[in-house]
């Protein structure tokens, strides 16, 4: 499922929250390389918002990360999410 309609269906997110959410955990990721591939894949974008467009291009199958790379990004994405509505409770 894509970002905009897990959005969509929990209320309580907003894209502008989970950016705001991702960048302020960003240190959960500590594979470099990872940060550094999607920062290449995704030139001119901040990194909260390229890790967005690149869970969404996991979800379509279009991502150019190998799979423990996209098993990364699609888990701290959900990580972060759950840890919003948790926060929001």
């Amino acid at each position: 499922m894509k970002i905009k309609e897990l959005i969509y269906q929990t209320p309580e997110i907003t894209e502008e929250k989970l950016l705001e959410f991702i960048d302020n955990n960003i240190s959960m990721l500590r594979n470099k390389e990872l940060i550094g591939r999607i920062k290449e894949l995704h030139k001119i974008k901040p990194i909260n918002q390229a890790i967005l467009d690149e869970y969404d291009l996991i979800q379509d199958k279009n991502s150019y990360l190998t799979k423990s790379q996209r098993d990364i990004i699609t888990g701290f994405v959900g990580l972060c999410m759950i840890k919003m509505v948790k926060d929001d409770e």
